[in-house]
């Protein structure tokens, strides 16, 4: 399987795209995609410095691009600033949950996008397993990028 080049413009989260700014997805760039790509997917997830990951962020049927916006609102089918289907996360809201350390702790984010040669048939509000069940035998390409929050 031929990589993606996922990357984001900072390693540590600047306030706006925390809960303790704005909460806005941050822009992610895509790089290397195959000519036959027909959607993208990302599935991000926060790992705090204890306890278990949890899923941040699930957005599907994105135009294969390679800049993908920042602020996408927190709605199930956007239009702007893509159009594209969310997933409910694991802080039982539908869109992105920027990181939210409490003091002195941290937590880092993976985002991994996925390029597929289908639009996904899932509804607004899926789950992140029955997003990464759709994909299955239609992922073509993948790639991940990881960035820090510390509070």
């Amino acid at each position: 399987m031929v990589k993606l080049t996922v990357k984001l413009d900072f390693e540590d989260f600047p306030e706006v795209h925390t809960c303790r700014g704005a909460n806005r997805s941050p822009p992610i760039q895509v790089g290397g995609l195959l000519p036959d790509i027909k959607s993208l997917a990302i599935l991000a997830t926060a790992s705090p410095r204890e306890g278990a990951s949890r899923v941040a962020w699930i957005l599907w049927n994105l135009p294969a691009v390679s800049l993908i916006p920042g602020g996408f609102p927190a709605e199930g089918v956007t239009e702007s600033p893509l159009p594209a289907v969310q997933g409910i996360n694991d802080f039982g809201s539908i869109g992105y949950r920027g990181p939210c350390p409490g003091p002195g702790e941290g937590e880092a984010y993976l985002f991994r996008v996925y390029a597929l040669d289908i639009d996904l048939a899932l509804h607004p509000g899926a789950t992140w397993e029955e997003m990464i069940r759709a994909v299955e035998g239609s992922l073509s390409q993948s790639g991940e990028v990881i960035a820090f929050a510390i509070e």
